[in-house]
């Protein structure tokens, strides 16, 4: 665990702060989320790449890698493939030297032109006076996590769903700089797109410690959970749902009835999945004598 005691509010102690959320504290197979699909992301090159010098702690992850194990399990959740996570991972993950920093900035900078961030403008000015070659030890998503136990705020990130390279975090500061900057333009634009929604917030809490002493700021969700619920189960059946019914109760979704198209080629199968009893109301079409496909109709409450 964080002591966010230790950092809250206190500059001095940054460094100190990423070395520690890069601390291997974490075995895989003791956190919250499937071993094997942690197995399966790894195999599909979705995970933070195998360090040869550190092979006692193979099967341990730092607080950083735990984030973004956490991310690739909601992105998985949204429907998300493969490849739009690597790059992804490429962008937010891996670590970059000082020049690539310069170039990143330097291309933001021609996108919002003379527009001065105050929490970017004196980062911007320490990278031009060190060695351009030099490899930070930490990466974009370790920033984020710093971000969010120095300040005490909520953040999340807007990830582009045709283009997973391109996103944005949001905070309270963060959003009262979009709102103050000729860039309010080009975030109103980029909300136009379909994104998802990371509360990287809500996985750094899960490892701290002694937080009363944070601001207690509560980031607007575009979604409520309930929302968000539902529309996982779209996207992670749209290519079968037939039809979907939704019910509420006091304003509030109380009940999702999903019905699901699945084909089958021999009768048996038919009896696979009564096996299985993946289902709640099974309808069954035949055509010419034969059993083409049938209805699954479940019910999930909320």
């Amino acid at each position: 665990m964080i002591n966010v005691a230790d950092y809250f509010s206190v500059l001095e102690k940054a460094p100190d702060l990423f070395n520690k959320v890069q601390e291997k504290v974490f075995l895989k197979t003791e956190i919250d989320i499937v071993y094997s699909d942690i197995k399966n992301w790894e195999r599909s090159n979705l995970l933070s790449e195998y360090n040869e010098a550190e092979k006692g702690n193979w099967n341990k992850i730092s607080y950083s890698e735990y984030v973004w194990i956490k991310i690739v399990e909601q992105l998985k959740d949204f429907g998300c493939n493969n490849e739009d996570i690597i790059v992804l991972k490429k962008v937010l993950v891996n670590k970059f030297k000082v020049n690539d920093y310069i170039a990143l900035f330097d291309e933001i900078k021609k996108i919002i032109g003379n527009t001065e961030f105050e929490m970017y403008s004196q980062l911007y000015k320490e990278l031009n006076e060190l060695d351009p070659h030099k490899e930070f030890n930490f990466n974009l998503l370790d920033i984020f996590i710093v971000n969010i136990i120095y300040t005490g705020e909520q953040l999340s990130l807007f990830i582009r769903k045709d283009e997973s390279q391109y996103f944005l975090p949001f905070s309270d500061t963060m959003l009262k700089e979009y709102s103050n900057s000729n860039v309010r333009s080009l975030v109103d634009d980029f909300l136009n797109f379909p994104f998802y929604n990371i509360p990287i917030s809500n996985y750094v809490s899960k490892f701290l410690s002694n937080r009363k002493d944070i601001k207690n700021n509560l980031f607007t969700m575009i979604l409520t959970e309930q929302e968000s619920k539902l529309l996982k189960i779209i996207r992670k059946n749209f290519e079968k749902i037939k039809q979907l019914k939704v019910k509420y109760k006091t304003g509030n979704i109380e009940l999702i009835e999903v019905t699901t198209i699945k084909k089958v080629a021999l009768e048996s199968k038919i009896i696979n999945h009564i096996k299985k009893a993946d289902y709640k109301k099974i309808t069954i079409d035949i055509a010419n004598g034969n059993i083409v496909n049938f209805e699954d109709t479940e019910k999930i409450k909320l």
